[in-house]
């Protein structure tokens, strides 16, 4: 029983041996988060640079703002002098100067652009 079980693996490697390497035509890859494209694939896409074209919003709202883009929505809701805390995270910080002139805390929802004051 040995014997058979020996010669069967020897037949096995000595096939898969012999056996043509085939030839890869295909190239894959491997991407995690949001794809990028090399053209503008639709009007709601825009460009990144160094990456491509990609859907603005899609893919389950992973695409956040950018600092300076929620710095832009603050000013744009009527605060002036406004200075950032902290860019991390779901939600931006900003300190801010209101119509009355005070300053207070300003939030922005890294994803949505919702300004709300604390």
């Amino acid at each position: 029983m040995k014997r058979l079980l020996l010669a069967s693996a020897l037949a096995a490697s000595v096939v898969i041996g012999m056996a043509p390497a085939a030839d890869a035509k295909i190239k894959v890859g491997v991407f995690f988060g949001v794809p990028h494209y090399d053209y503008q694939v639709g009007p709601d896409y825009r460009y990144r640079r160094g990456y491509g074209w990609y859907q603005h919003g899609g893919y389950g709202g992973y695409d956040r703002l950018s600092c300076r883009e929620a710095k832009r929505h603050v000013r744009a809701s009527g605060f002036r002098n406004v200075e950032t805390i902290e860019c991390n995270g779901r939600t931006y910080t900003f300190e801010a100067t209101n119509r009355r002139g005070r300053e207070i805390t300003v939030f922005v929802d890294s994803r949505s652009g919702r300004v709300w004051r604390g």
